[in-house]
């Protein structure tokens, strides 16, 4: 069923596609159900590769929002999207009820494609599938405010902030995470393959976390790594796997991991409550937490004594729900990454601090005068190269004022050449760490091949180490 709406400049085709008149593949078949349209649904993507197929054909090249309605079976589920068998994104249903989420700005020839819609969680119902005209991601969302939330950052944080004002639209740092720095095995395999290295290192805050160090002598290195890199001119940015305090780590064979206390940011590997300590109701354990806060204040104040500024990206991935700190809903974690910005900003100083959300969902957003930086971890299937447009887009929507959009963790490198056709600039990549680029010591082309790692690298678009700016000599003055 064709639909067509008159805007104030162009008409906008509109087709619906019920599920039950796709090719259904799999476990699939047609369910009965009163809340869906036509009285039908399909469902219920229980087994590995069930999936429905679309054919759709749009009228011209151009770009289109995929929009899909879906129930989850026993709440929220995400699944997939693959548009002529290239992944394009996930989705997410609803919470026993249907909804509409949108995949926005998907690039498509004109004449006919498949979109399947396949398991990724499963266990969900699809009503039918929308597609829309729409347009390229329009160069207004580049605009961004050259202004710090921490009117007492230091002259460096400033000056890279300006940098990355300046670059967003225009460039895209490449970045890898990479645990020994410039001595990583990471680092190497991608200079090997491309003859360069990236603009920026991601590395942890994890090992200088007291709960680690109440089970084993684990040594923190990062930071040491950190000015070894900005002394080359490279940029760094930090997460913390942060582990729960000790007391609260289940004993081994209890939690999800075979080692609870290495793993003792998953939520499945301690008994912590981070609502409890927000309400007042577990004292000790706020206690606990503000001497890991110390621990890691101490860090951060000797970078900024080295005048390293900080791209610095805590309490990731929190909608997720699988660490602790997400696990208690988004009013808890709001209120928690308020209180740390506040203890590390107001109490340590630490000045050297760009502050880049992470939470995944724009109901976690903790609020623009916290935040400076946006940013979404994404791993799609390997060798799918999309330039994730519809996340891109949906983050360009959480702040109130207008924020810097980057991908702060990646699985697969997207495909430049598809970003630049969709006008979508992340600031950033920052490829994770391991076999999603070393495997054996030498590089892998498992998740992104070596001949698009050179193509991304070698591109006018992206800039690595060698092509950055002395940004320790740029205070006060323009980038």
């Amino acid at each position: 069923m064709s639909l067509l709406l008159s805007g104030m400049a162009h008409a906008t085709e509109i087709t619906v596609y019920e599920a039950e008149d796709a090719l259904l593949l799999g476990s699939n078949e047609i369910v009965s159900d009163g809340d869906a349209s036509g009285g039908k649904a399909v469902g219920s993507f229980s087994e590995e590769n069930d999936c429905v197929a679309f054919l759709i054909t749009v009228p011209e090249n151009g770009f289109y929002d995929l929009s899909f309605t879906c129930k989850g079976i026993g709440g929220e589920k995400y699944n997939y999207v693959f548009v002529d068998g290239t992944q394009i994104g996930e989705f997410r249903s609803g919470k026993d009820t249907y909804a509409v989420d949108t995949l926005q700005k998907t690039e498509l020839a004109a004449g006919a494609h498949e979109v399947r819609v396949q398991e990724g969680w499963g266990w969900f119902y699809l009503d039918c599938f929308t597609v829309t005209q729409s347009s390229a991601m329009p160069d207004s969302v580049y605009t961004v405010k050259q202004e710090l939330s921490n009117p007492s950052a230091t002259e460096e944080t400033k000056a890279l902030y300006r940098f990355l004002c300046d670059c967003y639209g225009k460039y895209t740092l490449s970045g890898q995470y990479a645990p020994d720095g410039l001595h990583s095995a990471e680092l190497k395999a991608i200079h090997d393959v491309t003859g360069k290295y990236p603009a920026l290192l991601g590395l942890d805050m994890a090992n200088y976390t007291p709960s680690r160090h109440a089970f084993a002598d684990v040594v923190g290195e990062t930071v040491d790594h950190a000015i070894e890199f900005h002394k080359q001119g490279g940029i760094v940015t930090f997460s913390w796997h942060w582990s729960a305090p000790p007391n609260t780590v289940l004993p081994k064979g209890q939690g999800v991991s075979e080692i609870p206390w290495w793993h003792g940011y998953l939520a499945g590997n301690t008994t912590f409550h981070l609502g409890r300590v927000m309400n007042g109701e577990d004292p000790d354990g706020k206690m606990a937490l503000l001497q890991d806060i110390h621990a890691i204040a101490t860090e951060l104040k000797r970078l900024e004594e080295e005048g390293v500024p900080v791209l610095w990206r805590p309490l990731h991935e929190a909608a997720g729900g699988w660490f602790w700190w997400g696990s208690d809903g988004p009013d808890a974690y709001k209120q928690f990454w308020i209180y740390l910005y506040k203890t590390l900003t107001d109490v340590y100083h630490c000045n050297n601090l760009i502050w880049v959300c992470n939470c995944q969902d724009p109901a976690w957003y903790p609020g623009d005068e916290y935040v400076d930086i946006v940013g979404v971890d994404i791993y799609a299937n390997p060798r799918q190269y999309s330039p994730q447009t519809s996340s891109f887009a949906d983050l360009t929507e959480y702040p109130g004022t207008r924020k810097i959009v980057t991908l702060s963790e990646n699985g697969v490198v997207p495909d430049i050449e598809q970003c630049l056709r969709a006008n979508v600039h992340w600031s950033w990549f920052c490829t994770w760490n391991e076999e999603y680029v070393v495997r054996d010591g030498a590089y892998s082309s498992e998740y992104t091949e070596a001949s698009m790692l050179q193509k991304v690298y070698e591109s006018d678009a992206v800039l690595t180490l060698d092509e950055l700016p002395a940004l320790m000599d740029q205070s006060g003055t323009d980038s």
